[in-house]
């Protein structure tokens, strides 16, 4: 039981570290193009906002996951990241159209960061979400 518990812990940091590593990562480390020369901004921009916005959800969810004691809910909460971590790998350039030259910032640096992340809290969700079953 003490093992399970531990587990459901370090998979429930793990979720809240990476949806803040989504939603600062994309305001800093592999962020989209800046403005154009005149102050328009690229396509693009709008992928890092909606990707910085369920980087946020995700982190919240995985908060609250941390915090609630009910297995139930926490169950609940894990299977509630599953969707979210896959709308955010479908955000860049299949939701969201990203710059049309494929050597540009948010091909070659923010789509495949979005992706791993947001693929990597599908997958640990849903492990710990099927983890917690037997409770």
């Amino acid at each position: 039981m003490d093992k399970h518990k531990n587990m459901d812990r370090i998979f429930g940091v793990i979720l809240l570290l990476l949806g803040l590593a989504l939603c600062i990562g994309v305001k800093t480390v592999f962020h989209a193009c800046g403005q154009t020369d005149k102050g328009k901004w690229m396509a693009c921009h709008w992928a890092e906002q909606a990707e910085m916005a369920l980087g946020v959800s995700i982190a919240v969810t995985a908060l609250m996951r941390l915090i609630v004691r009910s297995g139930g809910k926490k169950q609940g909460l894990a299977l509630a990241l599953i969707p979210q971590g896959i709308a955010a790998a479908l955000i860049p350039n299949t939701l969201i159209k990203l710059c049309m030259m494929e050597n540009m910032r948010c091909h070659a640096v923010m789509k495949p960061a979005s992706i791993v992340i947001a693929v990597l809290v599908a997958v640990v969700a849903a492990v710990t979400a099927f983890m917690g079953r037997d409770e």
